[in-house]
């Protein structure tokens, strides 16, 4: 489906946005080769990215709606293009969740990496790379939530922890850690919805350092690979684009196996 005549609706980082002439209560996502890190100061374009992209986004959006999910995803009509239900509203928020410890958190917070969390922390985040995606304060979204009753952010939270979870469980029949998951959420309808995507660059993930992990232990990183990552950290790291698309082919190969679940 290489549809260049479809009107355009926006592009970004690594999709394009079109709409769907057929049904206007849908638009597509075209997926991009391009890969981004550091709110967008470095930039690539890798061939083949985006089919691997898309296929595991594909995958984790199929598998949370099967595990009841509210998302935008309706299908996937070829590769590289996704279906998706258009927003009412988007919420220029990203939300992320963490069940280890590691990246910038280390550098804000008084944590050591490998720290495990239960229950999950959970942040938000303005979507915005020229001031860096500053976090909202913890207390000021409790605030919004029990006296201004932003019900967004308490379904937001909610669904993000139960994301992290659901997914966690899923990697976990593979030998793989879901350290952590940032996500994006629009209103359709009334509801929140899971939108965007979930590749590669939504999320850290690192493989079990042996078959049968204590993964209850107060610190985990004696647990875990994280010099084995699957995850965008290898491009942040500065990993070639082979090693870069080898590392996400391999998340693609996991996914795959959601359906099975």
């Amino acid at each position: 489906m290489e549809r260049t005549d479809l009107p355009l609706i926006a592009e970004g980082k690594t999709k394009i946005v079109y709409a769907n002439p057929e049904d206007e209560s849908t638009v597509y996502l075209c997926f991009k080769d391009d890969i981004t890190a550091g709110d967008g100061a470095k930039r690539d374009v890798f061939p083949g990215k985006a089919a691997i992209d898309w296929s595991i986004s594909r995958d984790c959006f199929e598998y949370l709606q099967r595990k009841g999910i509210r998302t935008h995803y309706v299908a996937s009509p070829s590769e590289k293009w996704t279906l998706v239900r258009r927003l009412h509203q988007k919420i220029e928020l990203e939300v992320v969740s963490r069940r280890v410890a590691t990246g910038s958190m280390l550098r804000w917070a008084d944590v050591e990496e490998g720290d495990r969390f239960e229950p999950v922390v959970t942040r938000f985040h303005y979507k915005h790379d020229p001031l860096h995606d500053p976090m909202l304060d913890n207390r000021y979204v409790d605030h919004l939530i029990a006296d201004k009753k932003a019900w967004e952010y308490a379904a937001m939270r909610e669904m993000n922890e139960a994301i992290l979870s659901v997914l966690e469980h899923a990697f976990s029949h593979f030998g793989m850690q879901l350290v952590d998951i940032k996500l994006e959420y629009g209103i359709i309808n009334g509801e929140v919805h899971l939108i965007d995507e979930i590749s590669g660059g939504s999320f850290r993930l690192w493989p079990y350092r042996k078959a049968s992990p204590d993964l209850q232990q107060a610190n985990v990183l004696d647990q875990l690979a994280p010099e084995q990552r699957l995850d965008k950290d290898t491009y942040r790291l500065g990993e070639s684009a082979d090693a870069v698309l080898s590392k996400f082919a391999a998340i693609a190969a996991i996914t795959a196996g959601f359906k099975d679940l």
